[in-house]
């Protein structure tokens, strides 16, 4: 039986083909470019059953089921629960969790059973604490560089950074590109400190999304690019090898 798992994000579709738990193949696509004809042409054509999950507007999960209606596949969407196994959610109302961010919980119950930090560094910024019995503990939620970034042009005038190609570590010499470094260095200072906080208090990190690789090399820390898509084969029954 081959499996299609796909996690949509607010930028990204990430997905990865398994068959008995081996990944086959995998790929990535914008979520501005998922329509019906896009999806025919990128994903896997022989899948069994499709598992998925979003965070992304609705109309991309109505592509997805009409994409595997038009295949005649079994669809299957996962979404934010109260409980799995031993994780608890921590939310008032668990599906205020984004689904990504409970997924990556799960699959990092599965890299360690001691108390654990999951930073998620995608369009947001998110830190996740979840003890080492499994309850999750509360999240903080920032704004990643790229939205600090269209936040200053929308709402301040003459500054445009859509061109700007920055040092992040130096000053800016011209508006566009001390604005983007500015942010650029919120972002590396706000998770740095507040990774530093989290180890202090006993938490193990991980880090995933996609602008978490560079902080991950410069923090020296673990990143999992597919931690998501794990805890999405983990709630599905499949098993990656």
């Amino acid at each position: 039986m081959t499996d299609l798992l796909i996690d949509c994000g607010n930028t990204r579709l990430k997905w990865r083909l398994q068959e008995q738990g081996v990944v086959q193949r995998s790929g990535v696509m914008l979520v501005r470019d998922v329509n019906l004809t896009q999806l025919q042409a990128c994903l896997p054509d022989k899948v069994g059953v499709l598992y998925w999950a979003s965070v992304a507007v609705v109309k991309i999960g109505l592509c997805l089921e009409a994409w595997a209606q038009q295949k005649n596949i079994s669809c299957h969407q996962m979404t934010t629960q109260h409980q799995w196994q031993d994780l608890r959610n921590g939310y008032e109302q668990p599906q205020q969790l984004g689904v990504d961010r409970w997924l990556a919980m799960i699959a990092a119950r599965q890299h360690t059973r001691r108390a654990v930090c999951v930073v998620d560094c995608g369009s947001a910024i998110t830190f996740d604490y979840v003890s080492a019995e499994g309850q999750h503990e509360g999240s903080y939620i920032m704004p990643g560089a790229r939205l600090m970034g269209q936040a200053l042009v929308r709402d301040t005038a003459q500054i445009n950074v859509i061109h700007a190609v920055v040092d992040s570590t130096e000053p800016g010499t011209a508006t566009g590109p001390a604005a983007l470094a500015g942010c650029q260095q919120m972002v590396h200072y706000g998770v740095g400190g507040l990774v530093k906080d989290a180890q202090a208090l006993g938490y193990e990190i991980l880090l995933c999304g996609g602008d978490a690789m560079a902080i991950a090399e410069e923090l020296d820390l673990p990143y999992l690019e597919e931690l998501v898509l794990d805890g999405l084969a983990r709630v599905a029954g499949l098993v990656k090898h």
